[in-house]
């Protein structure tokens, strides 16, 4: 048997005659300190699974804990560098200082579990749960967190830095000034509680992720949050028994997505002037020399402009006289709006 030194380390065997001699239970089993072969697999390895062992310090790189019951362990400092832990329960459990380096943390449970100053740079923790979790100080450089429950977790001066958190649930989330978010990937900006429907709680986060990046002087990505923000805002109001506001908030956003995308307002613009153009072509009526397609989108382009027609441009008889009016102030619209949004996304 070993002796749980770097020479000697415990093997899986070793282990459960701990544990027998323990009483059968890993309560209050200390092992912290000692060293395991590399690779051990301590799945299935008491009744209890490994509920409130102490294994400070520990090294278990490369080791297979998958699905094991870790609840409440001591694992402060422990080594778990490129172990394996998917659907591994870690409620409760004091990983203060740990390494997980490029560890497999899918579907874990970190609910309440302590992981202050831990370093998880390059881990995966794609759908695990860290609800209430404490990552003040953490390390998660290119950490994976897509579609991770992060509710109410503590990232206070956490390492964000290239993390990929698309499709995260970050309701109530705590940042602070030193929480770094540099080149973070939000992926399409979509954060979780709007996938699964909870749009009062999803503008709430948008909210606090825009001003957090407004302050960090990052406009862009504080723009994409606002943008969401509003989104989740017009999908929160109910059509009964005002659906004009939530008909003009899904204009705005066409048009030109709340403000923060002129390029909308550029296609609608271009819809408009070949929407209309094609109106003309099909049911309107022209003077005879006016008879081709490109002359009737010249004429819903010159209408769209309010340039004036002169007598070069084709002439309309029935509706499409007055269609033209709408156009032109449809034109001048569409163009001040460009400009107000063009100059607010340039100028911030």
């Amino acid at each position: 048997m070993g002796n749980g030194t770097k020479e000697s380390p415990y093997t899986r065997e070793d282990v459960l005659t701990l544990i027998e001699k323990h009483g059968g239970t890993t309560q209050g089993l200390d092992l912290s300190g000692k060293w395991f072969e590399k690779g051990i697999k301590l799945l299935g390895i008491s009744a209890n699974g490994l509920q409130e062992i102490t294994l400070k310090g520990v090294d278990l790189r490369g080791s297979h804990l998958e699905e094991a019951d870790l609840a409440c362990a001591n694992l402060e400092g422990a080594i778990l560098w490129e172990a394996n832990l998917e659907g591994a329960n870690l409620g409760f459990a004091n990983l203060k200082g740990a390494n997980l380096l490029v560890a497999n943390l899918k579907r874990c449970y970190f609910a309440n579990a302590n992981l202050e100053g831990a370093d998880l740079g390059e881990s995966h923790l794609e759908h695990a749960n860290l609800f209430q979790a404490n990552l003040e100080g953490a390390n998660l450089w290119q950490a994976h967190f897509e579609s991770a429950i992060l509710v109410q977790t503590n990232m206070r001066g956490a390492n964000l830095t290239l993390a990929s958190l698309t499709g995260a649930c970050l309701v109530w989330a705590q940042f602070s000034d030193d929480t770094e978010f540099a080149g973070t990937d939000w992926g399409d900006y979509i954060l979780g509680e709007e996938r699964n429907g909870d749009f009062t709680l999803a503008k709430e986060s948008y909210w606090r992720l825009r001003h957090w990046h407004t302050d960090a002087g990052l406009y862009d990505i504080a723009g994409e949050f606002f943008f969401r923000e509003m989104t989740a805002r017009r999908k929160a109001m109910k059509w009964w028994p005002n659906p004009l506001n939530r008909a003009f908030s899904k204009l705005v956003s066409v048009l030109c997505g709340y403000g923060e995308k002129p390029e909308r307002t550029v296609v609608s613009a271009i819809v408009i002037i070949f929407g209309l153009a094609i109106a003309y072509h099909l049911w309107g009526y022209f003077t005879a020399n006016a008879s081709s397609f490109w002359d009737k989108l010249y004429y819903s382009a010159v209408s769209f402009t309010a340039v004036g027609y002169g007598n070069w441009a084709p002439q309309p008889t029935g509706w499409a006289k007055g269609a033209g009016v709408v156009e032109a102030f449809l034109g001048v619209f569409m163009m001040a709006l460009f400009l107000v949004t063009f100059t607010r996304k340039m100028t911030r």
